[in-house]
Parts: C-alpha cells; sequence; structure tokens
C-alpha cells in the first residue's frame, strides 16, 4: 500500500501542474502563482519526508 505521505506528495505536483497549465493557457499570472505555491509545497513535503526516513534509518536501534 503507497504511504499517505507520497499521496500528498503527489497531490501537491499534480495541484502545481494544473495551476501552471490553468495559468499559461489564460494568461492569468495569480494561477501560475498559485501553481508556484502547490509545487514548493510539494517540494517542501518530498524533502522533509526522505529527511525523516533517512533519519530513521541512521539512528542506533535501542538494545533491550
Amino acid at each position: 500500500m503507497v504511504d499517505r505521505w507520497l499521496i500528498l506528495i503527489m497531490t501537491q505536483f499534480v495541484s502545481a501542474a494544473i495551476g501552471f497549465t490553468w495559468g499559461f493557457v489564460t494568461g492569468g499570472t495569480l494561477f501560475v502563482y498559485v501553481g508556484g505555491f502547490f509545487f514548493a509545497l510539494g517540494v517542501f513535503a518530498a524533502t522533509r519526508w526522505g529527511y525523516d526516513r533517512w533519519k530513521a534509518k541512521s539512528k542506533p536501534k535501542r538494545r533491550r
């Protein structure tokens, strides 16, 4: 099963693509800005997810 965080990341990039496309087709700069915002959120989410996964792997396991 796909992780929920990955679904969030994918939807952010899809929203950014839709915003960029609609902004360039209609000539509205507002939609380009909205697309850029969603793209930035997607990049932040992807890097944060990758950092958390890397951090979890590099932690030493606790012994009981």
